[in-house]
């Protein structure tokens, strides 16, 4: 989709001429007949939708919203002779507030557009998470902002000169702003110039930018260094004439920090060169700059760095936390100087409260939106809250509403619940259900900007990318496994097993559909996010790319819940998506209860490399060893095994009780925790399992890792030892068992 006036940016832009920026220049202050002017340099960035001081999630207090900005200004522009006030970027995206506005009014009227035109700022420089929205919504909040129609404030320029039209490699949107500050004599020419993160491909569907890179075509290595030196550096000093050149980049200053919304910046362990995060690399290969504001990795600070001819550069980052100052003394004879940069601390100032008025409905609207009751849940939910390496409830729930959404075989999903949060804690102590509300949903799954799709996969792109995903995995030398990430998916539908013993490509076993085997050429349909399938060949930072091929425009792409009829109205959103699964089960009178029909594993070790006994197997085992006793009339006990007199045997006797919903998945492999309750329940029905108060520590060196419905089959095996531990003290509780075990462990219970 294009904007209405997009020619005339192109004409303009491509020939750099005056018709486009000589209405961004002009004289905003003189000091005609004195010595100095100071210039206060302001800037927010990464701000995210944070446009009232309640967050209508939690109820707490925003210490840092845009009303503390609009009083801090307020006092600020008394204490200098002229300001330059930037937002760099991330700006709307972050809050439900902001996302209702989306939803309802597709951008129309947006609350943080109008934050920015009621404080004053100059300029605004598009930041990643405005590509988290389509075009049209881009449009719609851009058009906001520049607006000289609006009865809000002043107009706001949006800056960004590397947005580049892939088919005429000119600039789609205004590069920069010139501004002039006259002292005595003196005419100071100020330049600004704003650059969008080169990295938006690897998060973004292309449909947000179509027809747009943001590099120019011939920029192979992607840095804004050579975007600098061989496009804008003699547009700017030479053509325009600038004394003073201040770039704004949404990027961080290469410090191995990659921004993960409201929750801060996760170390990438790399401090080389990385498109994300380049401010260092762009000032320290190029001359001409005297200024740079930073954002994108949620890092407050104020640096300086020197440049390619070792002279200093000013560089800030508000870190979506503080507003930065930085003063600029301009003198009459044509010399100037910077002064040192602070990071105002916006949590002293009060909320502005013309700014607050206006933004209260916005703020009602949000929180309405928010405090919906959209279902209720029942049943004994788990308590897992690291949901990277185990199976849980929470994730469950999560790939069970993507597959109600999409109607696919499969989900796809890495975790972002909050952190330490899981769906059982919704449950009050003492009480068997509880009320679901949108803001819940928000708990289980963080951000709003990851839209639903649904696409083909083969059982080898399945595979490869599981395998990929194990990298992210560390195992400690307790045993015990660390890692996890936004590109650590998990895959509900198929059972599989990981051993990160095992060499890399083959820690992936027992991967199965259904009981079957999975095989290569199979064909699946799968839910999957929009940031898992904006990676490309260019732009492929979690290795989804390299491992299935499948992106945003493949033909393997067959619907998109933001164009969908259903789901069009909440923006596709996942979240949403979550709290429309709740309705439908309260529409159809049903809570929604925890349960999984398929089940993996994460193991520290190595695959057995002898025959695996399944769980039917085990069973089976059992059964005959203890006689095969008789059960008379007894219906099949498990949906999915309908023919098994062992099986339901131990059902009728509680040995085995199954995943909740019916099945007992008798093909997978029984895991050694899964053995120890089976083995203490068999103990019980021979009146040999615990009585009265028995509980033991578990002395295992990974006891963290043992499920918590396994706890007392793992303290009864330390008392009684069926399962038997080596050396190094590790019980390994989701390893598998050989045949020749599983008789020396039922052997061990029979014994006298």
């Amino acid at each position: 989709m294009k904007r209405g006036n997009s020619t005339l940016r192109r004409a303009a832009a491509g020939a750099m001429t005056a018709v486009m920026l000589v209405g961004c220049a002009g004289v905003t202050a003189s000091a005609a007949g004195a010595e100095s002017f100071t210039l206060g340099v302001y800037s927010t960035t990464d701000m995210h939708g944070k446009c009232y001081n309640l967050n209508p999630v939690d109820g707490k207090e925003v210490g840092n919203s845009m009303l503390k900005v609009a009083t801090a200004m307020e006092q600020e522009r008394s204490a200098v002779d002229g300001v330059l006030l930037i937002d760099n970027g991330d700006l709307v995206q972050g809050t439900p507030i902001t996302r209702y506005n989306v939803n309802s009014e597709a951008g129309r009227n947006n609350p943080m557009a109008l934050c920015l035109r009621y404080i004053g700022y100059d300029a605004f420089v598009m930041g990643n998470h405005e590509f988290n929205f389509t075009l049209e919504v881009q449009n719609n909040i851009y058009d906001l902002l520049e607006s000289t129609q609006s009865d809000v404030g002043t107009p706001v320029s949006v800056v960004c000169a590397n947005y580049i039209n892939t088919e005429t490699q000119e600039t789609d949107r205004t590069p920069y702003i010139i501004k002039e500050y006259t002292v005595g004599d003196k005419t100071f020419r100020v330049g600004f110039l704003g650059f969008e993160n080169v990295n938006v491909p690897n998060w973004d569907p292309s449909s947000h930018y179509e027809g747009h890179d943001f590099v120019h075509a011939d920029n192979t290595e992607r840095t804004y260094a050579y975007e600098w030196t061989n496009y804008w550096q003699e547009q700017m000093r030479e053509e325009e004439n600038c004394d003073i050149v201040i770039l704004g980049v949404h990027s961080g200053e290469e410090s191995g920090l990659v921004g993960a919304g409201e929750d801060g910046a996760v170390s990438t362990g790399n401090t080389a060169f990385e498109p994300e995060n380049q401010v260092r690399h762009l000032i320290e290969n190029t001359t001409g700059i005297d200024m740079v504001i930073a954002g994108h990795n949620h890092q407050a600070g104020t640096y300086t760095f020197q440049n390619a001819d070792g002279q200093d550069v000013t560089v800030v980052n508000g870190g979506g936390q503080n507003l930065t100052k930085t003063t600029i003394t301009l003198n009459s004879d044509g010399t100037f100087a910077f002064g040192e940069s602070e990071l105002v601390d916006l949590t002293t100032y009060e909320n502005d409260p013309g700014l607050q008025a206006l933004m209260e409905p916005y703020y009602e609207d949000g929180l309405a939106s928010v405090d919906e009751v959209v279902g209720t849940i029942s049943g004994d939910w788990d308590d897992v809250t690291d949901l990277f390496v185990r199976q849980s409830d929470t994730m469950d729930l999560v790939h069970k509403a993507q597959i109600w959404a999409t109607g696919a075989d499969l989900s796809i999903a890495s975790p972002v619940a909050a952190s330490g949060f899981c769906v059982g804690q919704l449950i009050p102590e003492g009480a068997d259900s509880a009320e679901v509300s949108l803001k819940n949903c928000y708990s289980i799954y963080r951000y709003d900007n990851n839209l639903l799709y649904e696409i083909e996969i083969t059982g080898k792109q399945i595979k490869d990318w599981l395998e990929s995903v194990t990298k992210d995995y560390t195992v400690e030398e307790d045993g015990t496994i660390s890692g996890g990430g936004f590109g650590t998916d998990q895959i509900y539908g198929v059972d599989y097993d990981i051993y990160l013993g095992n060499p890399e490509g083959s820690r992936v076993v027992n991967l199965t559909y259904q009981g079957q085997p999975v095989t290569d050429d199979q064909v699946f349909t799968a839910a999957v996010n929009s940031y898992r399938l904006s990676a490309t060949p260019g732009a492929d930072s979690y290795g989804w790319y390299a491992a299935t091929g499948i992106t945003a425009t493949s033909d393997a792409v067959l619907w998109k819940a933001e164009t969908s009829e259903q789901f069009g109205e909440v923006g596709g959103s996942v979240p949403y998506i979550i709290g429309e699964y709740f309705k439908a089960m309260t529409a159809q009178g049903q809570d929604v209860t925890p349960g999984s029909e398929s089940h993996w594993t994460l193991n520290a070790g190595t695959a057995p490399e002898t025959d695996a006994v399944t769980r039917l197997t085990f069973v089976e085992k059992l059964y005959e060893a203890m006689g095969s006793p008789a059960l008379e009339g007894a219906a099949p006990a498990f949906k999915d095994l309908e023919d098994s007199a062992a099986m339901d045997w131990a059902a009728a006797n509680g040995i085995v009780s199954g995943d909740g919903a019916g099945n007992v998945m008798p093909g997978q492999t029984v895991t050694r925790e899964q053995a120890a309750v089976i083995l203490m329940n068999a103990a019980t029905v021979l009146e040999k399992g615990p009585t009265g108060a028995w509980a033991v520590q578990i002395p295992y060196a990974d006891g963290a890792g043992i499920s918590a419905w396994a706890g007392d089959g793992v303290m009864w095996n330390v008392i009684e030892q069926y399962i038997p531990v080596g050396e190094d003290n590790l019980f390994q509780p989701q390893g598998t068992i050989t045949s020749a075990e599983a008789d020396a462990m039922i052997a061990a219970l029979l014994a006298e």
